[in-house]
């Protein structure tokens, strides 16, 4: 069991997703937007991607900082 909190796999999920739309939707059939956007839908995927990835890495940091403030202030 781990002690993320709940929001956090459907966050991940929803990152997900939500880059692999984009790099569907622009390389099989691109929305009238990412037509403008051009090579920048795979720099927005990208950021997707490297938020699914550092996500969590980060709230597993911020969750030691907080136990070891609680360990000092005993």
């Amino acid at each position: 069991m781990s002690d993320s909190p709940p929001w956090i796999g459907g966050v991940m999920v929803g990152t997900l997703l939500l880059a692999a739309g984009v790099l569907i939707t622009y390389t099989l059939l691109p929305l009238p937007g990412q037509e403008r956007l051009g090579r920048g839908n795979y720099l927005l995927a990208a950021a997707l991607f490297a938020a699914n990835i550092a996500l969590p890495r980060l709230l597993r940091r911020v969750r030691r900082l907080r136990r070891r403030r609680a360990e000092r202030s005993r």
